[in-house]
């Protein structure tokens, strides 16, 4: 399944960039994510929730900060990016999501950029 929706944030594109490359925010504006950490310059360790269970997981996370664009893969099947725009006063946050599961709903999806637009704007 694929998803792609974006969100207008009133922050500089640069401050929400800084909020999404930030691998320990992931558990912030990511719903079942319970904790985050870098293992490696690309890897990341993840602890999630997922239907009551606890889940332990590795990925791959690259940050490209000249073009403000984060990508991610697990092996578990779930892979993307989240890109950032200058927007007139703000940014464009646009996040695309592959995952060979079925679970995810656009829902889910739109609430996670919520999440990140409510993350960065009440912090300015």
């Amino acid at each position: 399944m694929r998803h792609e929706h974006t969100e207008h944030v009133a922050a500089p594109a640069d401050v929400v960039y800084a909020a999404i490359s930030d691998v320990t925010n992931l558990p912030r504006f990511v719903p079942q994510m319970t904790a985050a950490r870098r293992t490696g310059e690309e890897r990341v360790e993840i602890d999630a929730r997922y239907e009551g269970r606890e889940q332990h997981g590795e990925a791959t996370f690259h940050a490209d900060d000249a073009q403000r664009r984060i990508e991610w893969s697990s092996p578990s099947g779930y892979n993307g990016w989240m890109s950032v725009d200058s927007d007139g006063d703000g940014s464009r946050l646009t996040l695309f999501l592959e995952t060979r599961h079925g679970a995810e709903r656009d829902h889910d999806i739109a609430a996670t950029l919520d999440a990140i637009r409510m993350l960065v704007e009440s912090q300015l």
